[in-house]
């Protein structure tokens, strides 16, 4: 933070509050909780009981004392959109969250639930459905106007797995942080030695033909912004 540089701090929200006095409130920190959905919704996709009521006072705790918190939410095939924007009313009115991100469900091999990953279609759907009201626009929303229009399917682009890298203990992971297909022991090697064309929808990895998350198409519509003065605009307008 000294070198103000961003700082999200993602965290499930079970020891939150109690270590919020080891941190102090900065533009540049935000906490982020993991909410997949209300209480019931949530306890079920976590398998455990209590813990949306502990994310929510730890969010409550936080705000109070003047910190930055966003929030982070993953939607499936039995998600309504009825229930999406429950969530996200609450979030945005109820616990006042200075900034929702969210992500269609994406398949990984070590997943428990491997049946409720959303379609490409069933994405879009889900979306338009969510937004057809014009809450959109009324949600403070930590995403492009343009991957929102990606969601909704009112615009397409190629996924940029590049776009968000992942390092850990273990080095860089390759290609993008919901795949594990091997790690590299510095960035050039990353960058210079990963086979990119092989992802993506309609390339050689079926695990990528139904993914649209933010990890690797926010970083796509992040450039096309950046080349577009009008949705450069838009963008600013928006946030």
């Amino acid at each position: 933070m000294a070198r103000k540089r961003f700082v999200y701090l993602c965290t499930n929200g079970l020891l939150m509050a109690s270590r919020l006095q080891d941190f102090r409130p900065s533009p540049y920190f935000s906490w982020t909780v993991h909410l997949d959905g209300l209480r019931e919704r949530h306890d079920a996709s976590v398998g455990r009981e209590g813990v949306f009521d502990t994310a929510v006072e730890a969010i409550r705790r936080a705000k109070a004392a003047h910190f930055r918190v966003t929030t982070n939410s993953t939607f499936y095939s039995n998600d309504s959109p009825e229930a999406v924007r429950e969530l996200l009313d609450f979030l945005n009115d109820g616990l006042n969250v200075d900034a929702m991100m969210f992500s269609p469900g994406y398949q990984y091999e070590s997943a428990p639930d491997q049946e409720h990953f959303l379609h490409r279609e069933q994405t879009r759907k889900l979306f338009r459905e969510v937004f057809s009201d014009g809450r959109r626009d009324r949600w403070r929303l930590n995403h492009s106007p343009l991957f929102l229009d990606f969601l909704e399917g009112k615009v397409d682009y190629r996924c940029s797995p590049w776009g968000v890298p992942s390092y850990s203990l273990l080095g860089w992971q390759r290609p993008c942080y919901l795949q594990a297909d091997g790690y590299c022991a510095t960035y050039r090697e990353l960058v210079e030695l990963t086979d990119w064309s092989r992802y993506g929808p309609g390339n050689d990895d079926p695990r990528c033909d139904d993914c649209m998350a933010h990890c690797g198409y926010e970083p796509s519509a992040v450039l096309a912004t950046t080349r577009s003065l009008r949705q450069a605009l838009r963008a600013v307008r928006s946030g």
